[in-house]
C-alpha cells in the first residue's frame, strides 16, 4: 500500500507552508501510477456519514478521515456513492489528470498513514462531498422536459414562420453555412432585408448570405411531401394558358367560319345562276347483256344461290352427282373466270335456302330434313336439328352469332352459333300454319312471309309480336333493300287467272309519337298470269339506280321493274329463274339468274339516253 509522504522526510520545514506527508515511502506520482490514493485521517472516531453532506474542515484545527469501506469515481455505469474531495488552500494535493481511468477502490489507512497536521497559520480548507446517482424512474425537472419539446418541435417546423416546411417548393428545406435549417422562402426574405455586410443567421447571428444556403435532407426531420401539389399547381397553370389559347384560337376559328360561309353563299348563288342558263345533262342508264350460261347439273335440282364478297363466289345450291354419296350440297363458282368450282355435301334431302355472312364468313343452309348447317371456309363446322322441316333461314341483322331459320307450321326459331344445340326463342302465329318461305332481318325487326301471310316481328322486346303487313293474298317470298329500308312481297296470281301476280314494295320507317314501325306500300308491279314454281324476288342495285327482279312464267323472261324512276327491262329466260342475285366484282356488275339446271350470267352496261 502506497502512502503520502510525511514532513520528516523533506527535512526542514519552509515557512509558511504546513507539514501535510509524514512518510517518505513513495510520492504522489507514484501512487497515482498505483491506480488508487490514500487520503490522510486524524482517527476511526472521526468517521463521517456520506449522506450528510460535505464535510467541512476548520482551519484551526487538524483532522483524520478514515474511510471503512472502497470508494469509487463517477461512472455513467454505477449506481454505486461517488466521493468527491476538494482541498481549498496552498497545501492541496496534486489533481487528477483527466485522461486518468483511475477505478481502482481506495484502501484503508493506518493509524500512522492516515494522521496529519495542518498548520494553524494555513488559510487550507477539505471539504469533502457525497453524492449519490439518482434513480432511473426519477422524473427529469421541468425545465429539461421543456428543452425536449422545443427540441423536437424545433425538427419538424420553420424558426421564422413557425409552419411546417416540404421537400419541394418554395418553402422546402434549406440550411445555412452555420448548420441551422429554415424554410427557403422565409430565410430569403430574411435575408434580402438586411444589408449585403449585416446578414446573420436569425438563430444564431452568423454571417450568412443566400449563396450560403443549401437544400438538404435530415434523417429526423419530418417533411410535408409537397411535390405532388407543386406538380399539380404548375399542370394547372399550363392547362390554364393552354385553355386561353384555345379559347382565343376558337374565337379566330369562329370569324373565319363565318367568312368562309359567306364566301360560299355568294358562290354558290353564282353557280346556280350559270346552271339554269345551261340544258340539263343526259342521264346515264344501263342495259344487261347476257356474259355467260353455265351448266351446273344435268339432272337439275338446282334451288338457291348467294354471294361470297370476299372470295367472289357464288354459291349455288344442287343435286350431289357422285351416286356413292347421294344428296345435295353447294357448288362453287368463281365470278372472275366463270369456272366451276368445289362441291361440298351437306343435305341428304333437297335445300331449300341458303344465306352468306358477310361479318363472320359463314354460310348457312336449311333443308327439308330438318336440319341447319354452317359451313366456314368450305368446312362443314356446325349443324343444328330443328326437328321439323325448313323451309328458309337469315342470319341476324344486329347480331353477327344469331340467325333464324324458319320451318313447316308457321314455326321460327332463333339459334345461336356459339350454342346451337338448343335455340334461344320460338316465334310461331296460330292463325297461320302454312311454312315460312321466306325470312329477312332489318334493323325494325324480322320480316317473315308465309304462304298465307306475311309479318313484322318487332326486335328488343321480350314478348315478339307479329304485325301483319298491309299486304293481302297467298305468297311466294320476299327480299328486303337496306340502302333504302324497303321490302318487296311477291303475291301469287288468282286461281282463275284473271289477276296476275303483283310484287309490293313497301316502306319501312318509325313512326315519331310512340316510335313504332310504319309499313307503308309506296308502288306496286305486275308479274305473271300463272306461277307453278316456287320462284324467288330480289333487288338489283347499280349505282344510282334500282330494280325490283321477278321472273314471269307467262311470259318466259326476267323482268326487271324500275323504281325511282329507273327504266324496265326484260330479259329472255327460256328456263324459268328460280332466285336472282346482283354481284358486284372487280368494278363490274352482274345479274346471276339462277334455273333448276343452269345459271345465266349477266353484265350491266351503260348507256346514255
Amino acid at each position: 500500500m502506497s502512502q503520502y509522504p510525511t514532513a520528516q522526510s523533506q527535512g526542514t520545514e519552509s515557512p509558511g507552508s504546513p507539514n501535510i506527508f509524514e512518510e517518505p515511502e513513495q510520492s504522489f506520482a507514484a501512487a497515482e501510477n498505483d491506480n488508487h490514493i490514500d487520503l490522510p485521517s486524524t482517527s476511526r472516531s472521526h468517521d463521517h456519514d456520506p449522506s450528510e453532506g460535505p464535510l467541512d474542515v476548520p482551519s484551526d484545527e487538524p483532522i483524520q478521515i478514515d474511510l471503512a469501506g472502497p470508494l469509487r469515481y463517477d461512472n455513467d455505469d454505477s449506481n454505486d456513492t461517488v466521493l468527491n474531495i476538494i482541498i481549498n488552500g496552498p497545501g492541496h494535493l496534486p489533481a487528477q489528470s483527466e485522461d486518468s481511468n483511475l477505478t481502482s477502490p481506495l484502501t484503508s489507512f493506518s493509524d500512522e498513514s492516515t494522521r496529519q497536521s495542518i498548520n494553524e497559520d494555513s488559510n487550507s480548507c477539505a471539504s469533502i462531498r457525497l453524492n449519490p446517482r439518482p434513480p432511473d424512474d426519477i422524473e427529469p425537472p421541468a425545465k429539461l422536459r421543456k428543452m425536449n419539446e422545443v427540441e423536437e418541435v424545433d425538427g419538424e417546423t420553420c424558426p421564422i414562420c413557425l409552419d411546417s416546411w416540404g421537400n419541394s417548393g418554395d418553402h422546402r428545406l434549406v440550411a445555412l453555412r452555420c448548420g441551422h435549417l429554415f424554410g427557403s422562402e422565409c430565410v430569403e426574405r430574411w435575408l434580402k432585408a438586411q444589408k449585403l455586410k449585416d446578414r446573420t443567421c436569425p438563430t444564431c447571428k452568423g454571417k450568412a448570405n443566400l449563396k450560403d444556403l443549401r437544400f438538404i435532407y435530415a434523417r429526423r426531420l419530418v417533411a410535408a411531401d409537397t411535390s405532388q401539389i407543386t406538380a399539380l399547381q404548375k399542370q394547372v397553370e399550363i392547362l390554364q394558358s393552354e385553355k386561353s389559347r384555345t379559347e382565343l384560337e376558337l374565337e379566330k376559328m369562329k370569324i373565319a367560319h363565318r367568312a368562309c360561309v359567306q364566301q360560299l353563299e355568294g358562290l354558290r348563288s353564282t353557280l346556280m345562276k350559270s346552271q339554269s342558263n345551261k340544258e340539263q345533262p343526259s342521264r346515264k342508264s344501263w342495259r344487261f347483256a347476257l356474259e355467260k350460261n353455265l351448266e351446273i347439273c344435268k339432272d337439275g335440282g338446282c334451288r338457291v344461290l348467294t354471294y361470297n364478297c370476299r372470295t367472289y363466289e357464288l354459291y349455288v345450291s344442287q343435286k350431289s352427282v357422285n351416286y356413292l354419296f347421294p344428296g345435295f350440297g353447294i357448288r362453287k363458282i368463281s365470278c372472275v373466270d366463270y369456272k366451276l368450282g368445289q362441291f361440298v355435301h351437306l343435305h341428304p334431302k333437297p335445300i331449300r335456302d341458303i344465306t352468306y355472312s358477310q361479318h363472320r364468313d359463314l354460310l348457312l343452309s336449311v333443308a327439308l330434313d330438318s336440319t341447319a348447317r354452317i359451313v366456314e371456309r368450305g368446312i362443314l363446322s356446325v349443324t343444328v336439328n330443328s326437328g321439323m322441316p325448313l323451309w328458309s333461314c337469315s342470319w341476324d341483322n344486329l347480331r353477327s352469332n344469331e340467325f333464324y331459320v324458319g320451318g313447316v307450321g308457321g314455326v321460327i326459331h332463333h339459334y345461336d352459333v356459339r350454342n346451337p344445340s338448343t335455340y334461344l326463342r320460338m316465334l310461331s302465329s296460330p292463325g297461320d300454319l302454312s311454312p315460312v318461305v321466306s325470312l329477312c332481318s332489318t334493323e325494325y325487326g324480322l320480316l317473315s312471309c308465309q304462304l298465307n301471310s306475311s309479318k313484322l316481328w318487332a326486335v328488343n322486346t321480350r314478348q315478339c309480336e307479329p304485325r301483319v303487313l298491309p299486304v293481302e293474298g297467298s305468297f311466294m317470298s320476299l327480299a328486303y333493300d337496306n340502302a333504302s329500308q324497303r321490302a318487296v312481297i311477291a303475291s301469287r296470281p288468282s286461281s282463275n287467272g284473271l289477276e296476275r301476280s303483283k310484287l309490293s314494295v313497301c316502306k319501312l320507317k318509325p313512326s315519331i309519337p310512340n316510335g313504332e314501325v310504319i309499313c307503308d306500300v309506296v308502288e306496286t308491279f305486275s308479274g305473271s298470269l300463272r306461277s307453278s314454281l316456287m320462284s324467288k324476288v330480289a333487288w338489283v342495285r347499280l349505282a344510282s339506280s334500282a330494280w325490283v327482279a321477278a321472273h314471269s312464267e307467262s311470259d318466259s323472261a326476267l323482268y326487271l321493274h324500275g323504281v325511282d324512276g329507273t327504266r324496265t327491262m326484260s330479259l329472255p329466260a327460256s328456263e324459268p329463274a328460280l332466285d336472282v342475285c346482283s354481284v358486284e366484282t372487280n368494278g363490274s356488275n352482274i345479274l346471276a339468274a339462277l334455273s333448276e339446271s343452269r345459271l345465266r350470267l349477266y353484265k350491266a352496261v351503260p348507256t346514255n339516253t
